[in-house]
């Protein structure tokens, strides 16, 4: 039975995360080699200031951060990536990393199923990196997450649950302005 943490941020990103989804639409009917580069750094202007904040308060040794696997992608796209997708890390409380995890964390099982269609869509070769990020490892790596959230949810106030979910709704709302801005929602 899911504890009171998980229960309220699926609850409150619900909504965020379908909208997003739609907003993309990518299917591999839809992926074009630019479309995947502007989603890559859309993802990379989200994801870079939201993963250093994030790691500050829970480091991951010895794995690929997510901002690295952009930069490897975009590269093998011969995309170099500019200083305005790669936004400058932020200050965050943790709560707030707590609520922008859930939503880095999760978004690994997505990025499978993406992974698949860029792939379908672009060739075997295409570079998934960022997508394939955990790899055969990615419900493991999700089902940890989800006993540390655990773990977090008994020490946690019913203010800051709040505050995890109002992080993880705003990391929703800054993945939709950065693929926007980048050309990947139009």
């Amino acid at each position: 039975m899911p504890g009171r943490l998980l229960t309220a941020l699926r609850s409150e990103t619900h909504e965020h995360h379908r909208q997003l989804d739609a907003a993309l639409a990518m299917s591999a009917s839809a992926i074009t080699r630019d479309r995947y580069v502007a989603f890559l750094r859309g993802s990379l202007a989200a994801v870079a200031p939201l993963e250093a904040a994030m790691l500050a308060w829970f480091p991951a040794p010895g794995e690929p951060t997510r901002r690295e696997c952009l930069l490897a992608d975009l590269a093998a796209l011969g995309a170099v990536a500019g200083a305005e997708d790669d936004a400058a890390p932020i200050d965050a409380t943790r709560e707030q990393a707590l609520g922008w995890s859930y939503v880095l964390a999760g978004s690994t099982l997505g990025g499978m199923v993406l992974a698949r269609e860029v792939e379908a869509a672009l060739g075997p070769a295409a570079p998934t990196r960022y997508l394939r990020l955990r790899g055969e490892g990615t419900a493991a790596a999700w089902k940890a997450f989800l006993v540390g959230l655990a773990e977090h949810d008994e020490a946690l106030s019913e203010a800051q649950v709040v505050a995890v979910c109002r992080a993880a709704a705003a990391a929703f709302a800054r993945f939709t302005a950065a693929f926007t801005a980048a050309g990947a929602i139009r």
